[in-house]
């Protein structure tokens, strides 16, 4: 038997590689020259980050054959470096900054920068998924648009508590304080009506309100108050009309994609817009992804792995894209809220086990993993009308039976086993 001892090699992946540690305004770049029985050459330069030092680091890499460079996916300033060296033939590879963590005490610009280098030089590193150029424009407008519909959101909570303040608690009257008739109500209290004249305006169906949204107006709203109030209303509006602006950016640029929204849109819980910033996150093409369950762990909605001694214990869900997971979850709590399909009984059966907020974020990874199946056959949403209830019954009717026995309470079959006294 050999006492010789056969170590693993690294294979060189890249020849000349490059690692860059992106800053606001500096960029650290090392390149790795392999060479044949020889120690690497490493060269090392420091670049300013502005559209000047963004050329000069392009034009250096280029002077040394770089094929391939490696960032950390730090902030957004790796987005313009990412382009340039795309633009310029480098293989651009963003990777995660907890894969490529060194130890403690080695923290330096020119250290994290040569260690970069290394490992993509040996193809250590597993780069992140970046979508086209023209995708991750569009991320940037709807992110934005989501945004401006929280804000909005913001303002409408602001509006009815200027209201609840001043004593006119029209919210409670109304189911929609800024629909139709909301509205006419605001602008007359704006205006400074009278409230007979603000009734006079309403509608039909709501007049059968009209003795408590009286009594409801005749609380007395302050000169300081009346002008929050238009603020808030202006800013409201201004909120509905840059939303409006996003819709039709998103919706000229998705044209050509307009099948796949289609099909999106016959799942439960998403809507237009709703489809529209899915189809965004996830790419023009969804087998970049190799299944449905890659996809769940890239988004932050698979169970994170935390198995030890053979025993499986909880493990948290993975931090993913966080506006991909809250795009799925709202469209969750939709789809949860939709009657007649398996998506609300699926939800109502994990409520009872885990509580609403698992239940919730359960559901959105089974509407991720459809949506990921339907974006691959091209086919559209198909309820199977299922009945998870029923199945949660069934599963667990016997113990439920078996205790019910065991502590004298009467069963379907009308057996009791009283239990004997102490």
């Amino acid at each position: 038997m050999s006492d010789t001892i056969h170590t693993d090699t690294l294979h060189v992946i890249h020849a000349c590689a490059a690692g860059l540690d992106v800053h606001k305004m500096q960029i650290t770049a090392s390149v790795r020259l392999a060479r044949p029985g020889m120690e690497a050459e490493l060269h090392t330069r420091t670049f300013s980050a502005l559209p000047a030092g963004l050329d000069e680091l392009v034009r250096w890499l280029l002077e040394h054959r770089v094929s391939a460079a490696v960032m950390e996916a730090t902030g957004v300033y790796w987005e313009v470096v990412f382009e340039a060296l795309e633009s310029a033939g480098i293989e651009p590879l963003l990777v995660h900054a907890q894969h490529v963590k060194q130890l403690k005490g080695r923290k330096i610009d020119i250290a994290d920068s040569v260690w970069l280098a290394r490992i993509c030089q040996f193809g250590l590193c597993r780069p992140s998924f970046v979508p086209p150029a023209d995708f991750r424009a569009l991320r940037k407008v709807s992110r934005q648009r989501h945004k401006v519909v929280r804000l909005r959101a913001t303002l409408r909570t602001r509006i009815q508590q200027v209201l609840d303040g001043a004593g006119l608690r029209v919210g409670g009257i109304l189911s929609d304080l800024l629909g139709v008739n909301g509205r006419r109500i605001l602008d007359g209290l704006v205006a400074g009506q009278a409230p007979e004249d603000i009734l006079a305006t309403l509608s039909g169906h709501v007049r059968v309100h009209r003795d408590a949204l009286g009594d409801a107006l005749n609380a007395p709203l302050r000169p300081q108050a009346r002008f929050v109030l238009e603020d808030q209303l202006a800013a409201f509006e201004n909120a509905a009309a840059r939303i409006a602006d996003y819709d039709a950016v998103i919706r000229d640029h998705l044209a050509p994609y307009q099948p796949q929204i289609d099909l999106l849109m016959t799942l439960p819980g998403i809507d237009q817009s709703s489809a529209g910033a899915i189809l965004i996150e996830l790419g023009p093409d969804i087998r970049v992804f190799p299944s449905a369950r890659h996809c769940a762990a890239w988004a932050g909605l698979a169970p994170g792995n935390n198995e030890s001694a053979g025993k499986r214990r909880h493990g948290n869900t993975r931090k993913g894209n966080p506006h991909l997971r809250t795009l799925l979850v709202e469209c969750a709590h939709g789809a949860a809220r939709t009657h007649h399909c398996q998506f609300r009984g699926y939800h109502k059966a994990l409520t009872v086990r885990r509580g609403k907020k698992r239940a919730t974020v359960a559901t959105a990874h089974k509407l991720l993993r459809i949506l990921y199946r339907m974006l691959i056959t091209g086919q559209p949403y198909r309820d199977p009308h299922t009945d998870y209830e029923a199945l949660m019954v069934k599963r667990n009717a016997p113990r439920w039976i078996k205790m019910l026995k065991k502590y004298g309470c009467p069963t379907p079959d009308g057996a009791t086993n009283v239990p004997a006294a102490a």
